[in-house]
């Protein structure tokens, strides 16, 4: 039978593993002799989490690793398991549920805890990744973990399980909600009470990453309707723990920015035809009398007359003396034909 691979070095050296890898962070923290431990036995998971996309890591509660630990998580149990992702926003804790008496369901429960945290981490991870060849790795692990969940169901633990969620929110009445925002790569955690709106939370997130409300859209388990933004997370089923994504809605968006241009446009219209229209017929009209218009008209009427004047002089002259030689007697008609043709050939 094989076993559970664990990670060698400190907790340090683990941490930049996890950072180099982009992978899940599974810690153990507690003594080895609980009923953790004993999910680790199971042949199942040992398969899945022996897997790069997974970092199991034992802490010891007496160790110097611990004491920095418990000082940025608050609350640490003992035993439990911790399964982080690279940025540490967000962390999935899996521990013994007091509702549950049954050792069989009690290790179920904590098995379907443990494979629910990793699908939710991983697919976490999977949401940052860009490149398709390295995102298809983190698919298909979260299709192979999916596959094995069944082996774990159980109709006592689900029931465990709802009793459980319902006695955290009457008892906390806290729900924790993380944010992420894909198109600006941020996420943000934060902890609302259940009788919160979703409208408080929209308005905390968007006055966080500076967003305008139009043209975004949340999504959890669905998307939310204008009308879900009077509701609380409790009767949202956002309790007591969930995930919200902010996205940008494109076509909003842009018949916004079509409207606001559209709008412009039109107002520019108005503006040309009420101001600048009338202050540019009154510039014009003040200048016309400010500037008396040059004479121009008299100069060419001038020199078209005296042009028609040596016009009519010169072909005066012309016609007396062909005329003068027609009415010659002593010249024939075929002398007057000659004379009159080289006169043209001369002019």
């Amino acid at each position: 039978m094989s076993s559970l691979k664990w990670f060698g070095g400190d907790s340090k050296a683990a941490l930049q593993q996890m950072m180099d890898r982009n992978c899940a962070f599974l810690m153990y923290i507690g003594n080895g002799n609980d009923d953790l431990t004993k999910i680790f036995d199971d042949t199942n998971i040992i398969q899945l989490l022996n897997n790069e996309l997974i970092l199991c890591y034992k802490m010891d509660p007496l160790s110097p690793s611990f004491k920095n630990f418990k000082d940025i998580f608050n609350n640490v149990v003992i035993p439990s398991i911790y399964l982080l992702e690279k940025n540490n926003t967000q962390q999935y804790i899996i521990n013994k549920k007091q509702v549950l008496t049954n050792s069989h369901d009690i290790h179920l429960d904590l098995k379907r805890q443990l494979l629910n945290a990793i699908c939710c981490i991983i697919k976490d991870i999977s949401d940052t990744i860009n490149v398709d060849d390295n995102k298809q790795k983190y698919l298909q692990y979260l299709t192979d973990v999916s596959k094995k969940l069944p082996l774990f169901d159980s109709p006592n633990i689900n029931a465990g399980v709802q009793n459980v969620a319902e006695e955290i929110k009457k008892s906390n009445g806290i729900a924790k909600i993380k944010f992420k925002v894909p198109y600006k790569d941020i996420t943000i955690v934060k902890e609302f009470q259940t009788t919160s709106t979703l409208n408080d939370i929209a308005t905390y997130i968007l006055c966080q990453v500076n967003l305008s409300r139009r043209g975004i859209k949340f999504i959890a388990h669905r998307q939310f309707t204008g009308e879900d933004f009077n509701q609380t997370l409790e009767a949202l089923n956002l309790c007591p723990s969930s995930t919200i994504y902010v996205h940008l809605d494109m076509e909003q968006s842009n018949q916004w920015l079509y409207s606001i241009l559209n709008y412009q446009s039109w107002l520019g219209n108005v503006l040309n035809f009420i101001i600048i229209n009338p202050f540019n017929f009154i510039q014009h009209f003040l200048i016309s009398l400010v500037r008396p218009s040059p004479s121009v008209e008299a100069p060419r009427t001038i020199n078209h007359q005296n042009k028609n004047k040596k016009q009519t002089v010169k072909k005066t002259t012309y016609k007396a003396s062909n005329i003068h030689q027609l009415n010659t007697n002593n010249s024939d008609d075929d002398e007057n034909n000659t004379y009159n043709g080289n006169s043209t050939q001369q002019l």
